[in-house]
């Protein structure tokens, strides 16, 4: 591997290296890879080209989070209308310097809570794809902050989120999901059982079945992993008996 940039930002230090075999360039954060792409930003996770899939029908999108940009960039690409925010300046530029992020895209520097609640625009779809070291999902994405997300949906929009489970009984994408649905959406778990540390995608969507395009079914398909779609266990009125049993 060839050191390409070392910086330090407000998560800990973050490392941009090449790797000699493929040309792929890693984003390590606190030594953890965040991200891993070609330089024109074409990530090597299959789960960025499924969160891609699933938001093929919005046109105008709020990205939460960006690390190396690699799901910004193929977003952009596509002819989306796009508004990027992260608490950490440093990765617009890392994004832009060694992954490819076009230029002339809004960059937010705030914190996604901050910039959910504090916004007034609307959108047709809402990516997230934060974290990072020590990152707690079930803090950050509290019910509050997930009402705030989906107020931020125009009517008909959708939310897709990357989330990391750690086994097959953990519950949290599920309790995400339904945190982020509410009554309003539906909710879908793209996932890979059986496999331990995964990213999973969370769907929530308008429609009431989730029909995978022919585009998506490849991505699935064609990968070395083995993802399958199913339906979200929780809904919103769930949780409500669950928090008001946990009070009593």
């Amino acid at each position: 591997m060839r050191l390409l940039g070392r910086y330090q930002g407000r998560n800990g230090a973050i490392e941009i290296v090449e790797c000699s075999a493929d040309g792929t360039r890693i984003y390590f954060e606190e030594g953890i890879r965040q991200s891993q792409a070609t330089p024109d930003g074409e990530s090597v996770f299959s789960y960025v080209r499924l969160m891609d899939e699933l938001l093929y029908r919005a046109t105008n999108i709020l990205v939460l989070g960006c690390g190396g940009g690699n799901l910004a960039t193929r977003l952009a690409r596509l002819g989306k209308k796009l508004t990027i925010v992260d608490n950490n300046p440093i990765s617009f530029v890392i994004a832009q310097r060694y992954f490819g992020l076009p230029d002339g895209l809004p960059l937010m520097v705030s914190d996604f809570r901050n910039f959910v609640h504090d916004d007034d625009l609307l959108y047709d779809g809402i990516a997230i794809d934060v974290g990072g070291p020590d990152f707690r999902f079930d803090d950050e994405f509290d019910i509050e902050t997930c009402d705030a997300i989906r107020a931020r949906l125009a009517p008909g929009g959708r939310i897709v989120m990357n989330v990391l489970v750690a086994n097959d009984i953990d519950p949290l994408p599920d309790r995400i999901a339904a945190r982020l649905a509410g009554d309003r959406l539906g909710t879908w778990i793209i996932d890979e059982q059986g496999v331990q540390d995964r990213n999973a995608i969370i769907a929530c969507v308008p429609e009431k079945q989730l029909n995978p395009r022919p585009a998506l079914a490849e991505v699935m398909q064609n990968s070395l992993e083995r993802w399958s779609i199913r339906r979200g266990r929780l809904r919103g009125r769930d949780l409500g008996a669950m928090y008001s049993t946990a009070d009593r």
